[in-house]
């Protein structure tokens, strides 16, 4: 089975609950569509045409690079800046519309979910019955609500998580952790990264290759030896809040797989899997129906510091997995880096797709002898339609 063959194989599109005005406000808002655009990179190139701070666009989430997306921006409004838009040079990978105006910049709070569309491609005959099997599964039960490998991008060379260094005040093993290469990067990026881990304290040996926010870092640390803190300030703010939850949103997938093994005796529960890169995936199949309604209006904590778990089983569950990654909810808050506010939220414990439907399954006019599937859905804000797509491959532990 293959996604993102091509963009158009991954269709996203932002449902807003935006009120825009046409009267000039703080705020413009556009809408972006875009594909085999990471969002961090756009926004930074964005930034760099228009002059402007890269903090005066905002967006509501991080949309994939392998997708065409649909989504909104928000630019803080200065003299000129219209003018500034329609000279963008064309690209043919993402255009921006302007909308109208508002006065606060757009967050994740605007945004009701996500519309899908997404082909399958490459499906062999013999798992074909699997996945529409699962597919009804999906359609009636749902899917465990975990955060999907993307999340963890900044952990991706698997040397672990950057944000779980910075919650424990190791500065130092951060930035490391941050230029840590991966097979992901691009060559430029790969090469500077490597550069910088092998010559770890002669920040100077790199200086000719760095580029951008890398080469801030290195110069300051050429100045300033030892000064990991203020080194790690001149990240993106966004991206230091991304590695953060990113360590926050593990945290979860384990309490919560942890909640449904803890179920499973009781209640003769059977579990299809999938692993990934930071452990495995637990699907139930079938639910008892009391079970169902308990699941679908239960929500686990993504722990911070200031976490209040009361229900004893669960709580029992956090202090478990947080021993085994040998930390506390205490050490869960940000200290001395201004601006960075890490705080615990509760998560529902399933997603539930709504419209979700098998629209066609057909010959894949790519793969010979192959099937695809496609399918259309809407998640609410903060589901994974990835994970949709691996409960329909998971099979039995």
């Amino acid at each position: 089975m293959k996604i993102k063959v091509a963009a158009e194989d991954f269709l996203v599109r932002e449902e807003s609950e935006l009120e825009i005005s046409s009267e000039p406000q703080a705020q413009m808002i556009f809408r972006l569509i875009k594909r085999d655009w990471d969002t961090f990179d756009l926004l930074d190139l964005l930034a760099r045409r228009l002059k402007i701070p890269e903090h005066d666009i905002s967006v509501a989430g991080i949309k994939d690079r392998h997708c065409r997306t649909e989504q909104l921006v928000s630019i803080r409004y200065r003299q000129g800046l219209g003018a500034s838009i329609a000279d963008l040079p064309p690209e043919d990978n993402f255009t921006l519309t302007f909308l109208g105006y508002r006065a606060a910049p757009i967050t994740a709070k605007d945004i009701r979910g996500n519309h899908f569309t997404i082909t399958i491609r490459d499906i062999a005959s013999s798992d074909l019955e699997r996945c529409l099997a699962n597919a009804e599964i999906v359609a009636r039960w749902g899917v465990p609500n975990y955060y999907d490998e993307q999340r963890f991008g900044s952990a991706r060379h698997g040397r672990g998580f950057m944000g779980r260094e910075i919650f424990l005040g190791k500065r130092e093993k951060a930035l490391r952790l941050y230029f840590e290469p991966s097979k992901f990067d691009n060559p430029k990026t790969r090469v500077l990264k490597s550069c910088v881990v092998e010559n770890w304290g002669k920040w100077d040996r790199c200086l000719e290759e760095a580029f951008g926010e890398y080469r801030r870092i290195l110069t300051y640390l050429s100045e300033h030896k030892q000064a990991f803190n203020k080194a790690l300030a001149l990240i993106d703010r966004r991206f230091l809040v991304f590695v953060l939850n990113a360590y926050q949103s593990f945290l979860f997938n384990q309490i919560l797989s942890d909640y449904l093994e803890d179920l499973q005796g009781g209640h003769d529960l059977i579990f299809d899997q999938h692993s990934y890169s930071r452990g495995r995936f637990l699907f139930y199949r079938d639910l008892p129906e009391p079970l169902f309604e308990q699941l679908r209006s239960k929500s686990l904590p993504v722990p911070g510091w200031d976490s209040h778990i009361g229900d004893p089983a669960i709580a029992e569950i956090a202090a478990r997995v947080l021993e085994r990654e040998e930390i506390e909810l205490r050490d869960l808050k940000v200290r001395q880096m201004s601006r960075i506010y890490i705080n615990g939220i509760q998560r529902p414990a399933i997603l539930l797709p709504e419209g979700f439907s098998v629209e066609s399954v057909a010959e894949d006019e790519l793969y010979k002898n192959k099937k695809k599937m496609t399918l259309k859905f809407f998640l609410p804000r903060g589901g994974y339609a990835t994970l949709i797509l691996k409960r329909l491959a998971a099979g039995p532990e």
